[in-house]
C-alpha cells in the first residue's frame, strides 16, 4: 500500500533514533552525538506484507469506485523497501550533519528524504534543523478522487518542508519539535466529475500548508524501560477550505531495553476538526483516529557488531462522519539494517 510504506520505514528509523535518545537521557552527563568523528552510514533491506483499505489509495485494483459511500477496496500486497542514512560528525562531536530518510512526516505518509544538522549544547540541549527537497514522481494522488463509474487516473504530488527539534531543553526530559511541509497537485481535478459549481470547486483544491507543534518527554519506570508520552497539535490550511482541519493527537511510547534487545510500541490517537463542509458530501470530514505501531530490534545479529535485525508491525485506523473517508491498514515486515 503505496501510503503505508513510509511509516513502515519512519518506524525503523525511529527504533534507531530512540534507542540512542534513551542512552543520552538517561546518562549522567553530557554524552557525544557519536563514538568518534567522520563518517557513519545505515543502510537496510526490509521485506513486508500490508493489507488495508483506503479511497486515497492508487493501487490500480482501487481505480473504479462504484458510488461516494464507501471506503475503497481491501488492498493487499508484499513489499520490498530500501533504507538509507548519511551523516558526519565533526572533531568536537557536538555537531553532525546528515541526509536520508526522513524521521519526521506532518502530512499523510509520504516518501521522503531530508537534509539537516545537529548540534549538542553543554547544557545536553540538542538542536536539530532539517530540510527536505521536493522530489518528483515518488507520490501520487488520484486526479479527481470522486469519480464514479470509471478509472481514476493518477497525478504527482509533490512536497517539500522541514522540521526543527530542540531535545533535552537545558538538560530536562522535554522535547520541542515543530514541522512545516508544503504540498501540490500537480494535475488538480477535484469534484470535476459531479457538476459541482465553480465556487464548489474551489473548496475542494488540495494544494496545502500543513504544520505540527509536539511537546514530549521520557521516564525512567525500571532499568532500560522508559516512556514517552507526547501531545501533538496539527493543522492544515488549504487552497480550498473544505480540507481545513485542526487535529490534536496523544501518542505513548515504550520503550524496553536489554542486552542486545530493544522493543519499542507506541500507541497514538487524536481528533480531526474540520473548518467547513466538503461541498461534495455537504457534511464536515470530522475524524478519529487510531494506531498502533511495535519494533523490536536485535542489535550485533549474527554476532556481527554492524548487523541489526528488525521486525515490525502496525496497525492504523481512521473513522470519518463521511464514509468515503474512513481508512485502515495493517502491515508487518522484517529486515535488516547495517551500520558503517
Amino acid at each position: 500500500m503505496r501510503k503505508l510504506l513510509p511509516v513502515v520505514i519512519s518506524s525503523i528509523l525511529l527504533s534507531n533514533f530512540l534507542a540512542a535518545e534513551v542512552a543520552a537521557n538517561s546518562a549522567p552527563a553530557v554524552q557525544p552525538l557519536a563514538e568518534k568523528a567522520g563518517w557513519e552510514f545505515t543502510l537496510g533491506i526490509n521485506l513486508g506484507y500490508s493489507a488495508g483499505r483506503s479511497q486515497l489509495n492508487t493501487n490500480n485494483d482501487n481505480a473504479v469506485n462504484e458510488n461516494l459511500n464507501n471506503n475503497g477496496q481491501a488492498i493487499s500486497k508484499p513489499f520490498i523497501f530500501p533504507t538509507a542514512r548519511a551523516q558526519y560528525t565533526f572533531t568536537e562531536l557536538k555537531t553532525q550533519i546528515f541526509a536520508g530518510d526522513s524521521r519526521e512526516k506532518i502530512s499523510t505518509a509520504k516518501f521522503q528524504y531530508e537534509l539537516g544538522i545537529t548540534h549538542l549544547f553543554n547544557n545536553s540541549s540538542e538542536m536539530t534543523v532539517a530540510y527536505f527537497p521536493q522530489m518528483l514522481s515518488f507520490n501520487d494522488a488520484w486526479q479527481d478522487p470522486y469519480l464514479t463509474g470509471s478509472t481514476r487516473t493518477t497525478t504527482d504530488e509533490n512536497a517539500q518542508g522541514g522540521r526543527f527539534a530542540l531535545t533535552r531543553i537545558a538538560g530536562s526530559t522535554i522535547t520541542l519539535k515543530y514541522a512545516f511541509a508544503f504540498t501540490a497537485i500537480e494535475n488538480e481535478h477535484s469534484g470535476q466529475s459531479l457538476g459541482l459549481n465553480a465556487k464548489q470547486l474551489t473548496m475542494l483544491q488540495r494544494d496545502s500548508l500543513y504544520q505540527r507543534a509536539e511537546i514530549e518527554t521520557m521516564y525512567s519506570i525500571a532499568p532500560g524501560i522508559f516512556f514517552k508520552p507526547a501531545l501533538q497539535y496539527t493543522t492544515r490550511s488549504a487552497d480550498g477550505e473544505a480540507h481545513n482541519f485542526d487535529q490534536y493527537g496523544l501518542q505513548l511510547s515504550l520503550l524496553v531495553f536489554k542486552g542486545r534487545h530493544s522493543l519499542i510500541t507506541t500507541l497514538n490517537t487524536g481528533i480531526k476538526k474540520f473548518a467547513v463542509e466538503n461541498p461534495a458530501f455537504n457534511e464536515k470530514q470530522n475524524t478519529v483516529n487510531a494506531g498502533l505501531f511495535s519494533v523490536y530490534s536485535y542489535d550485533q545479529a549474527l554476532n556481527w557488531q554492524p548487523l541489526s535485525f528488525n521486525l515490525l508491525a502496525g496497525y492504523t485506523k481512521e473513522d470519518s462522519d463521511i464514509n468515503f473517508y474512513d481508512s485502515e491498514g495493517f502491515f508487518t515486515s522484517t529486515g535488516i539494517t547495517y551500520q558503517f
